[in-house]
């Protein structure tokens, strides 16, 4: 099976099911590379990040508020 074909989730946990304790372990311990990220997708994982930033200052505003 090449790198680029996909393995759906039936397949993947047949395969899991069957494995030996040893080579379950051996298995988990394979690194799983990073996904390349298409622009659309790299755009809202950034929005999202300065949404959390600009709610954490919004929330640190306001309880400074409630404190004075």
């Amino acid at each position: 099976m090449s790198q680029h074909e996909h393995v759906s989730d039936a397949d993947a946990g047949f395969v899991l099911s069957n494995l030996e304790p040893d080579q379950l372990a051996l298995a988990k311990n394979v690194p799983v590379p990073r996904r390349k990220l298409k622009s659309g997708e790299l755009a809202l994982v950034w929005a999202l990040r300065l949404y959390l930033v600009f709610m954490l200052a919004v929330v640190c505003w306001q309880a400074w508020i409630a404190v004075r």
